[in-house]
């Protein structure tokens, strides 16, 4: 008689555990990676997350070293030996543990929080972390990336581009920034001038041409460009239907696209 009560405490246990956890996911809210940018007016890297099904917009400030272990795996890039992340990667999974889902918590006297929910040996645990190491950890194990409704209502909006560079990223479909000495040395570039695209959008006329994130934009129509200013300078003086010649750095190679420009 005593093991069957034991049995039935056990299993009203689990089941209200599990009926807790199912309440905390369902408040959360998921998002993705949009880009990797420099904030213009601190020098700072800035990650953009973006919501599923919202689109809302979640910036958040990390250091030079954790924005490079997020552009890395973002673009691909193989590296000769592991860096930190990939380390921890290697070692929770040599050890069978899975990363569950990454929450971004809370923002508390400018200082954002994460948590890492780690599954192992059947057993559940939630390690404290800063979003950028979450980040970059969830990327190298394909876990999704969740935040609370409390970060969302806290979150700082980035400023608009200027109506010009609007209308101009509206008719390509990408979003783009100046290529800075500090952003180039965090994407690891040669290339030290130019207009990095930090996002394009589906189905655009870039993105059917083959521009890709992280693709830097150097000469337009035979004309050097060094700046997005000078990029939507040029292509607001094109009268449509019209074509435009880019050279473009992918991944350290360079190659040209032509984009036929719409009326």
């Amino acid at each position: 008689m005593k093991s069957i009560h034991w049995l039935m405490l056990v299993m009203l246990v689990v089941v209200r555990t599990s009926l807790l956890l199912a309440a905390e996911n369902s408040s959360l809210v998921e998002t993705k990676i949009k880009t990797l940018l420099i904030d213009p007016t601190t020098q700072s890297p800035v990650v953009v997350l973006e919501t599923v099904n919202d689109q809302k917009l979640l910036p958040i400030w990390i250091s030079v070293v954790e924005a490079r272990a997020i552009a890395t795996e973002l673009e691909h890039v193989t590296l000769p030996r592991p860096l930190t992340h990939d380390l921890i990667r290697n070692i929770l999974q040599s050890l069978g543990a899975t990363l569950q889902r990454v929450v971004l918590t809370d923002l508390r006297n400018d200082t954002f929080f994460a948590q890492l929910s780690l599954r192992s040996k059947g057993q559940e645990f939630h390690i404290d972390s800063r979003p950028s190491d979450a980040i970059a950890i969830a990327l190298r194990m394909k876990a999704p990336i969740f935040a609370t409704p409390e970060l969302l209502a806290k979150s700082a909006v980035l400023p608009p581009p200027s109506g010009r560079a609007e209308r101009t990223q509206k008719r390509l479909g990408i979003q783009a920034q100046d290529l800075t000495p500090e952003l180039a040395s965090l994407l690891d570039s040669r290339q030290q001038r130019g207009v990095l695209v930090t996002d394009v959008a589906l189905g655009s006329i870039a993105m059917n041409a083959g521009i890709k994130r992280g693709d830097i934009i150097t000469r337009a129509n035979e004309q050097n460009v060094s700046s997005a200013t000078a990029l939507e300078s040029m292509i607001q003086g094109m009268k449509p239907p019209v074509q435009i010649k880019l050279e473009v750095i992918k991944k350290g190679k360079p190659t040209t696209i032509v984009i036929d420009l719409p009326s």
